[in-house]
């Protein structure tokens, strides 16, 4: 009995209804890219599978009523795929309600992208939140201290200065 070749991946975004995961450069062979599309397109609660060869990128939009992130990874795992997370947890660890990392920076970033998104489907307005959001904060925080002074015995209006440059800061991240 032979054992089965694993092909290693990792997530490289995670939305509801939508994965994307990028294959380890060596194991992005034509047959077993093929292969993946061609195991993942037939499943209930599939919509499509997107390949790109070139990036090893595999992308799977579903039903999110009907699967979750584990249900695809486990999808993923039967065709000899092994999905690695972030921190050394397993997948079923990183991806458990609530685990969803949405509290790191970049899961914050892209939940802000993915509202962006909703936004513009149902106004056909482009808005920006990415910049909306840290001059709400910084709005808040000139009328707070132009209303009441800097308020050191309660919530300050500089505290709302300070979410404002932090949320800037975190949602335009530094490209390396």
């Amino acid at each position: 009995m032979t054992e089965k070749t694993r092909h290693h991946a990792r997530v490289a975004s995670a939305t509801p209804g939508r994965i994307r995961i990028k294959l380890h450069p060596s194991h992005r062979g034509r047959t077993f890219m093929d292969g993946i599309k061609a195991g993942l397109d037939p499943q209930a609660g599939v919509h499509h599978v997107r390949i790109n060869r070139s990036t090893g990128s595999v992308t799977v939009k579903y039903d999110h009523a009907q699967h979750n992130k584990t249900s695809i990874l486990g999808l993923l795992e039967d065709l000899d795929v092994v999905v690695q997370s972030v921190g050394g947890m397993a997948p079923t660890e990183a991806l458990k309600p609530g685990g969803d990392e949405a509290g790191s920076p970049e899961g914050f970033l892209a939940a802000v992208n993915d509202l962006n998104r909703r936004l513009y489907e149902k106004t056909g307005t482009p808005v920006d939140l990415k910049l909306v959001l840290p001059l709400v904060f910084a709005g808040a925080g000139v009328w707070s201290i132009a209303r009441r002074g800097l308020m050191i015995e309660a919530v300050p209006g500089w505290l709302f200065l300070w979410f404002a440059f932090d949320m800037f800061v975190k949602l335009h991240p530094v490209q390396r």
